[in-house]
């Protein structure tokens, strides 16, 4: 949806740069990759010596390609050099995203105790993405790497969080319904007194 939104929007004008980087996160997150990695070289070809640009924006986008190609262990390589830029304000995506992919990688790869951590640094860091659809999914996150953990109780607290943010949801969206489906089924793994 929200590719949608900038390519319409690109259709009218050319895109400044704050615009094309986040159109081409919105693609790559999208699963539109081959927009996305070609939108990645434009923005690096134009702003080769840009820190942001070389050391967050690009390494972000290409984490997040890699992550829709299902390989969480390049997506971490990519990210190993932001980790410095995590708390960085861009005026572009201000919401610690780098962390919040780097997180989503280690989840790829049954890390669930490095996965937290990165989704911790969102939760910890509100201001970063108060407005911005990962602040709240990083609960669910790091509910879902608290589980792989085996750490239940704390996973449940996390998705009730998650839950309660997003109790005036459109129930169809389908990662809400994910996270129902999830809770209901570790409220079952309960234990009982």
């Amino acid at each position: 949806m929200q590719a949608r939104r900038y390519e319409s929007k690109a259709a009218g004008s050319p895109l400044d740069r704050n615009n094309k980087i986040a159109l081409a996160l919105a693609f790559a997150r999208s699963g539109q990759t081959a927009e996305a990695g070609r939108l990645a070289n434009q923005i690096s070809a134009e702003r080769p010596e840009d820190t942001l640009v070389q050391h967050y924006f690009i390494p972000t986008i290409r984490a997040a390609i890699k992550l829709r190609q299902l390989d969480p262990a390049a997506a971490i390589d990519l990210l190993r050099g932001t980790a410095k830029y995590d708390l960085a304000f861009t005026g572009s995506f201000e919401s610690v995203y780098p962390a919040y992919i780097r997180g989503l990688a280690y989840v790829g790869l049954g890390d669930g105790q490095s996965a937290a951590a990165q989704f911790q640094k969102l939760i910890d860091n509100p201001g970063f993405s108060v407005r911005h659809v990962i602040g709240p999914l990083a609960r669910l996150q790091l509910g879902r790497a608290q589980r792989m953990m085996g750490d239940n109780a704390s996973a449940r607290k996390s998705y009730e969080e998650f839950l309660s943010i997003w109790k005036d949801a459109d129930a169809d969206i389908p990662i809400y319904r994910e996270a129902k489906a999830e809770y209901a089924s570790l409220e079952k793994e309960k234990p009982t007194n």
